[in-house]
């Protein structure tokens, strides 16, 4: 951190403890990874009262340029609402709703230990044993289906997130609007994908709280246990075969699954079993079509902020993927 942003820390969090002393902010660098939002993770000391204490926290901050633009009081307060209910979501903190005391908007929550990695289940922390990652895999699952059972009623959550008639439309409708926006040249084969996710969106069903972004990369583990799920920033009201479609989506296969023993059809055939539901196969298709139609907008928006001198990291476009979404939608073209 730099001595300015050190002293507005500090500030930042001297206002919401009150007259303290003895106050100390230890940690200094950056977190890497993160591709939306500067995480920053930090330790905190204080006496009150006599008594000494300690926090692990850890600092999410909008960054100048990035991938997607969330808003991070949604993202605080549905966490805020989550934290008495039985999901492995991370405790917030507290929040700078408009970035008028840290810069640009940010959040503080509590910092867990446990490692991460994006591809635990390809042996990527140097885990040999299959049937150790193959537990893993189906730990992602459950995970899943904890958050799609979630009483979004009860927790209030449609006072905080909008609740969709047609959720399908609505996800079309919202990343149509990305790529609108975002793009610096006009985008055919979007064009053409969105068309085709209209004339093949499925009928409207069930309404759960769906994460949009489950992934090993989000997760912390304690060995082979998954601990907490990070990254909230895309949760919405929605229907609960999207967040199955972005994990059995062809592009993010070495992410979650393991090839000859758990693969798309183990994952969806575990859910179905453990939750009584079934996933309709055609919606799924959309589904995984939405995820990387998605992917590609927010392709389009990193190559955007590059160009506006907003982030350093250099964007390829969405060229691979658009070729991925053609492949996905070949049935119809004949």
């Amino acid at each position: 951190m730099t001595g300015d942003f050190d002293a507005a820390l500090e500030g930042f969090i001297r206002a919401r403890l009150g007259e303290v002393d003895g106050l100390r902010v230890e940690g200094e660098a950056r977190a890497i990874g993160g591709q939306s939002r500067e995480n920053w993770p930090f330790d905190l000391h204080w006496q009150d009262g006599g008594q000494s204490h300690h926090r692990q926290l850890f600092l999410r901050r909008d960054p100048v340029g990035s991938v997607l633009e969330t808003d991070r009081r949604v993202e605080f307060e549905v966490l805020r609402r989550l934290h008495d209910q039985p999901v492995r979501a991370p405790e917030v903190v507290w929040l700078d709703a408009d970035g008028s005391e840290l810069g640009r908007p940010a959040m503080v929550m509590t910092r867990y230990d446990g490692h991460n990695d994006h591809f635990i289940l390809q042996g990527g922390d140097g885990r040999p044993d299959e049937d150790s990652r193959a537990g893993i895999a189906s730990q992602m699952v459950d995970l899943m289906i904890e958050i799609h059972a979630l009483d979004w009623k009860g927790a209030g959550l449609d006072e905080v997130l909008a609740v969709p008639a047609d959720p399908a439309e609505a996800a079309i409708d919202e990343w149509a609007a990305v790529i609108e926006r975002q793009s610096l040249e006009p985008q055919p084969v979007l064009a053409y994908i969105e068309q085709w996710m209209r004339r093949n969106r499925p009928d409207p069903g069930e309404i759960t709280v769906v994460h949009g972004d489950i992934k090993p990369g989000n997760v912390l583990f304690d060995g082979d246990q998954v601990q907490v799920l990070l990254d909230w920033e895309t949760v919405h009201l929605g229907d609960l075969a999207e967040d199955v479609g972005w994990v059995t989506n062809p592009l993010r296969r070495v992410e979650h699954q393991i090839p000859g023993r758990w693969e798309a059809a183990d994952l969806v055939s575990a859910y179905e079993a453990r939750t009584g539901r079934t996933i309709d196969r055609d919606a799924l298709r959309f589904w995984q079509v939405l995820a990387n139609y998605k992917l590609a907008a927010i392709v389009i928006t990193g190559v955007r902020s590059f160009c506006d001198d907003r982030t350093l990291r250099v964007w390829l476009g969405a060229g691979q993927l658009t070729k991925l979404l053609l492949a996905q939608t070949a049935e119809e073209l004949g």
